[in-house]
């Protein structure tokens, strides 16, 4: 089992609770669920799972009363199999963003506090569903990621051992041996070839397949431009998708900042500006905003028309330029502007994984940038 930092988090949230519930959000296929479930099995006698998106029969229980006692009737009714036990049960609502009454019912849920509540779902769905009443103070919103460089260095069975040692310089400010120093280099690499997606990371540390890897990245990429057309409104769905697939050309570029004439020929921000607001909904992107100023507090010198977009993970991104990149990378033979900014898209990577904002500063008298703040 993939070791995640999450999972934390989740232990840190069940500790400290009081009348809450959580919700985890973020992009799809980051491992919401998996994680969400390891943690049930690990800490409660019993987990009751409901999907609004696989089984919507559920949905229909929240239609009525959302006090305790109703639910568990309305849920039960539907399945005979599922057991509520006052503190030794964990409700799981996965795919909420299906269900808005069932968001609502997170503040009665929190209320009751019998039963502990975690629920999950797509950005893109929690931003963009209508809603009842949103549990205000009820609800701690949480984004989880694809896995960070440092997850996956756990993955391909670096412990605690290796990060203890790599800290000791980093605290003494002592240059890292040379030879310890490739063998990380190199594994960093590798991950800005796999990136943090789950399933290919379980596929690489099954098969050491880059084809294989290659063939899963592509599929993800396949069910968002899916979700495109699931989630979008009809005039908007060729705009987002036009945003999406331009992102390897816009950050190819010698000037990154994020140019509406490559995605069509004469746009401008009116056309396209929603499209972009979707994929970072979607958690597809992340903004990273150029500042007037480079002192604090940044965003107050935010320039809203002058930013950069990042994909939130290296290895779709690396996928997106096709699978001679990843020789390219893996075998250190990048040159030039490209290893420039490809490692920069690293450093974004780690940032955003970080739960960092971005910014940079750049202005039109000078070449120099400061490409993170």
């Amino acid at each position: 089992m993939l070791r995640r930092k999450m999972t934390d988090t989740l232990s840190e949230w069940k500790a400290r609770k009081k009348k809450e519930c959580l919700l985890i959000k973020g992009a799809r296929q980051v491992g919401k669920t998996f994680i969400i479930r390891e943690f049930g099995k690990q800490n409660y006698d019993n987990t009751v799972e409901l999907n609004f998106l696989t089984d919507p029969k559920y949905k229909e229980a929240f239609e009525g009363d959302l006090n305790m006692d109703s639910l568990i009737e309305e849920i039960t009714l539907r399945n005979k199999k599922f057991r509520f036990v006052p503190g030794r049960t964990l409700l799981f609502l996965d795919e909420i963003q299906e269900c808005g009454n069932a968001r609502t019912a997170l503040k009665p849920i929190a209320e009751d506090d019998r039963f502990d509540c975690i629920a999950s779902g797509s950005m893109l769905g929690i931003a963009h569903k209508a809603v009842r009443s949103v549990p205000v103070g009820y609800e701690r919103q949480v984004e989880m990621h694809a896995m960070d460089f440092e997850e996956f260095l756990w993955a391909m069975g670096n412990g605690e051992e290796t990060m203890a040692y790599m800290k000791k310089y980093y605290d003494s400010k002592k240059t890292v041996p040379a030879s310890t120093n490739e063998v990380l280099l190199n594994k960093l690499r590798e991950y800005a070839a796999v990136g943090g997606m789950p399933s290919v990371v379980n596929i690489y540390l099954d098969t050491h397949n880059f084809g294989l890897v290659h063939e899963e990245q592509q599929r993800i990429i396949g069910s968002y431009l899916d979700d495109v057309e699931r989630y979008a409104k009809d005039a908007e769905k060729p705009k987002v998708r036009a945003c999406y697939l331009s992102i390897p050309e816009q950050l190819a570029k010698e000037n990154r900042k994020f140019q509406y004439s490559l995605v069509e020929e004469g746009a401008d921000a009116r056309k396209y500006e929603n499209s972009l607001e979707w994929l970072r909904d979607a958690g597809l992107i992340k903004f990273c905003r150029n500042v007037s100023e480079p002192v604090f507090p940044l965003p107050a010198y935010n320039m809203r028309n002058h930013f950069k977009v990042y994909a939130t993970d290296i290895g779709i991104l690396n996928a997106m330029y096709g699978f001679d990149m990843k020789q390219e990378v893996c075998r250190n033979t990048l040159t030039g502007t490209a290893k420039g900014w490809f490692y920069e898209n690293i450093l974004a990577d780690i940032l955003i994984k970080k739960d960092l904002p971005l910014n940079y500063f750049k202005t039109d008298e000078s070449q120099q940038e400061i490409e993170f703040l």
